[in-house]
């Protein structure tokens, strides 16, 4: 029924994620309601990509059953939302190559925004990658961007592709990653960070598990010409 084999199962409950409601004489295990809502629990959060070990931590954390089950739901709206967002812009630019027509440079990453909706997406998958609720790193980019205007949000997108622009420019040169002009480059972007987050010392983001690096301003999360980016598991 839920495409869990029989051996997952006994390994769930060797580890103590899931125990059988009961054991018949011949050995088979028995599941009831009960049971089985916290199996789907598992298989929801397997999805998300955490490791039992993390999963076990949260199923056994939360004790309000159905606030637990809609809090899944909310972040598996968002990342619904995010994905039909994506499908969207690869479907229009499939429009526009069959067409032999330009699509805007700006509607190529629509998908890609540097948003406030993107920033709680990517939170909702840091939360569930990390079993932890609280990010203190998405709440400090939330709280100073609270009142940001889509202006302010579209600026910091322009300066990640700016950035990635001109530091793709210094590597078709051949300069040096050590040049004096590649660290020109970073210094603006570090200046743009400090705009989200609070840096160290050194300049680095000490609070930032989730966070996309070199997306937009390399450290905003979400934005057009990311790099490369991915939330730890």
């Amino acid at each position: 029924m839920s495409g869990v084999t029989a051996r997952t199962l006994r390994h769930y409950d060797e580890i103590g994620l899931l125990a059988p409601a009961t054991v018949g004489a011949n050995g088979y295990r028995y599941y009831e309601r009960e049971q089985l809502l916290r199996l789907q629990q598992i298989l929801l959060l397997r999805q998300f990509g955490m490791d039992l070990a993390t999963i076990a931590a949260v199923v056994h954390g939360e004790h309000d059953q159905i606030e637990a089950l809609r809090a899944h739901q909310r972040r598996l709206l968002e990342q619904r939302n995010r994905l039909d967002r994506l499908a969207g812009t690869v479907a229009d630019t499939i429009t526009h190559l069959e067409r032999g027509t330009a699509m805007p440079a700006e509607e190529l990453f629509e998908g890609f925004r540097f948003t406030p909706e993107t920033i709680s997406e990517l939170e909702a998958v840091a939360v569930e990658r990390t079993g932890k609720t609280d990010q203190p790193y998405f709440e400090q980019i939330k709280r100073r961007t609270r009142d940001w205007s889509p202006e302010q949000f579209r600026q910091v997108e322009q300066a990640g592709a700016e950035t990635e622009r001109r530091l793709g420019a210094l590597l078709r040169e051949g300069v040096a990653p050590t040049d004096p002009a590649v660290f020109a480059v970073l210094d603006d972007d570090l200046a743009v960070q400090a705009t989200l987050v609070t840096l160290d010392a050194g300049g680095v983001r000490g609070t930032g598990p989730g966070v996309r690096r070199g997306a937009g301003a390399a450290g905003a999360p979400g934005c057009a010409g990311s790099a490369s980016g991915r939330v730890p598991a």
